[in-house]
């Protein structure tokens, strides 16, 4: 289980499901203990967010860390790797970018969205 913390700047409420759902409003914060690992998040306008726990699976990116989630937003992929105790911070900012932030390991890292025989 990790904490993923998210603040939206953006024109729009955003939303995030995990084990419910959750409504970040323009200017606020919500802090999110994630219990089953995964969560979503829905910025109108900009699309879904992905936030997958990848348990001790490695994917790529610098950190070893023992427990990873993996991030997919807009076409791009990073990886959050912590030990006990992970933190994720996602701050939407005003343009609907993603700034991230963590007391882990964050990598920007690139999956394919295809996987062809043989590979």
């Amino acid at each position: 289980m990790y904490t993923l913390t998210v603040t939206n700047n953006f024109h729009y409420a955003a939303t995030i499901y995990a084990d419910t759902s959750y409504n970040v409003n323009t200017g606020a914060t919500v802090k999110v203990k994630v219990p089953l690992g995964n969560a979503g998040i829905s910025v109108p306008g900009l699309g879904d967010m992905l936030v997958q726990d990848i348990g001790d699976r490695q994917i790529g990116g610098f950190s070893k860390g023992t427990w990873g989630v993996f991030i997919a937003y807009q076409g791009e992929e990073a990886v959050f790797r912590y030990e006990a105790g992970g933190e994720l911070t996602i701050t939407f900012t005003d343009l609907g970018q993603a700034k991230l932030d963590s007391n882990g390991g964050i990598s920007r890292i690139d999956l394919g969205s295809l996987i062809l025989p043989g590979e």
